[in-house]
């Protein structure tokens, strides 16, 4: 069965924008004559950051599709003409698609948790490059969570509906 998550650019972006400005909200700097100094500015992944923004963005897709088992990829829109349809034309290579043919016994009700997990390593990944020389220490807790979220990934995506069921070893 063909299973598909897209994510659009603009939608990664908005996420990014409001997670690093609430980040942004919540630190402020102390100045030499004792006032604070918001943190605005230099914490929050603005619009006009786009082509890194974009950079950022692909160096995520490559670690998921590093992260995924090459049995499960299929081609995507990107890959190939747009002979799909239904889906728009992915051509231009703006998105994070990734297109997986899962097995039969793989239950439906995970493919809201794997895109909810997907999004968010994709947040996270992105959030922790963009901090890295700006805010080390919070650029940390993005990065420590990234095993985590693709590890929980590639642990829904092999679930089975029955369980393997393996039979004693003795005769």
């Amino acid at each position: 069965m063909l299973v598909y998550y897209i994510f659009t650019k603009d939608m990664v972006q908005k996420a990014v924008k409001l997670e690093t400005s609430y980040l942004a909200e919540r630190r402020k700097e102390a100045q030499p004559d004792g006032t604070l100094r918001e943190m605005l500015q230099e914490l929050i992944m603005h619009e006009k950051h786009d082509i890194l923004f974009k950079r950022l963005m692909n160096d995520a897709h490559a670690q998921v599709v590093l992260n995924m088992s090459s049995n499960l990829l299929v081609d995507t829109p990107t890959d190939m003409q747009a002979v799909l349809v239904e889906f728009p034309d992915f051509r231009q290579d703006r998105d994070f698609c990734l297109f997986l043919n899962m097995h039969a016994d793989w239950p439906m009700q995970y493919k809201k948790s794997v895109d909810i997990k997907l999004q968010q390593y994709l947040v996270d990944y992105i959030c922790y490059r963009w901090l890295e020389t700006k805010s080390p220490k919070d650029a940390a807790t993005y990065y420590s969570r990234l095993d985590d979220t693709i590890f929980d990934v590639r642990r829904l995506l092999v679930r089975k509906k029955n369980p393997l069921k393996i039979m004693p070893s003795f005769p």
